[in-house]
């Protein structure tokens, strides 16, 4: 059974790319998520995806913002986010997640350059694009980390520390000389949506209800519908439900289990309606997603 893994704080475990070395490098596609949307989710890792072929409109604690192609977004440490499809077009884009610590274990240089960067309030994300100089050469730092991570040449891990440190120079450099104009949205809001997120993350194989999500924030019913109106502009169940979907393609690229298992892990109550909501979002039926998948 797979499920997703969360720390005490309801931030969600990453799965890297190595089970010993924290950076997660992937190229993905929009369409492959329910709705062309990825789940809302926050990490303590710093998230980078820079757009390939496309664009993509891309949330940030609440409010939207439209990466075009040859752009990349920054989201810093615990900041909640996804990426979707706006108008339904199809995005080539890779993901690249690096945990700050990674960067180093000297206690002088994480506490005086690192740090900074993960609890500066006013910078909770930005976008890179190729018109600025030193945002060009952080997107080229970024697209060797990749090439890096997928080809695993000896000495790879070498060179992408050097990688890392000089990023974290010039996103120290950035954000000590400028201030940003980005609104943030309410701390205790934010706080209520991690915890019922996390909830809904814990528990999407079994039944659950609007009552047991606004108790998992310390809201009311209400209350939790607008805050998830607020942040993810949906309701929490489309949000369980998506949530549900994208659990679900992780499982049918497992050839051993049939979908009503799949059905069953995923929370839903029977392989009929999984397929049904399968369906209406993808177009296509599980098994047929299978079999484009696995042929």
């Amino acid at each position: 059974m797979l499920e997703i893994q969360l720390l005490s704080d309801n931030s969600e475990i990453v799965s890297y790319n190595f089970t010993d070395f924290p950076i997660r490098a992937k190229q993905a596609l929009l369409s492959d998520y329910p709705n062309m949307t990825a789940a809302n989710h926050w990490h303590k890792d710093w998230e980078f995806t820079l757009v390939l072929k496309g664009k993509m409109s891309y949330y940030v604690n609440g409010k939207v913002y439209e990466i075009q192609e040859g752009q990349c977004i920054f989201v810093n440490s615990e900041q909640m986010h996804y990426g979707f499809s706006a108008d339904g077009s199809d995005c080539d884009f890779i993901c690249i997640l690096i945990h700050p610590y990674l960067i180093s274990t000297i206690e002088r240089i994480r506490d005086a350059y690192v740090l900074p960067i993960c609890t500066d309030a006013s910078h909770p994300f930005f976008i890179l694009t190729q018109e600025i100089s030193w945002q060009r050469n952080l997107i080229d730092m970024l697209e060797q980390i990749y090439k890096l991570c997928d080809e695993e040449q000896d000495g790879f891990e070498l060179q992408l520390m050097s990688l890392f440190h000089s990023l974290c120079y010039r996103l120290y450099q950035d954000m000590k000389n400028n201030i940003s104009t980005n609104e943030n949205t309410d701390n205790k809001k934010l706080e209520a949506m991690h915890n019922m997120i996390g909830f809904i993350q814990k528990n999407y194989q079994r039944k659950i209800s609007l009552n047991e999500i606004a108790a998992s924030g310390n809201v009311c019913r209400s209350s939790c519908c607008e805050i998830f109106q607020l942040i993810l502009h949906k309701t929490p169940i489309s949000y369980l439900t998506e949530y549900r979907l994208e659990k679900s393609i992780e499982l049918l690229n497992i050839p051993s289990l049939s979908v009503t298992e799949i059905a069953l892990q995923c929370g839903f109550n029977g392989s009929s309606y999984f397929t049904e909501i399968f369906h209406k979002n993808f177009g296509f039926t599980p098994i047929q997603y299978r079999k484009k998948k696995l042929s």
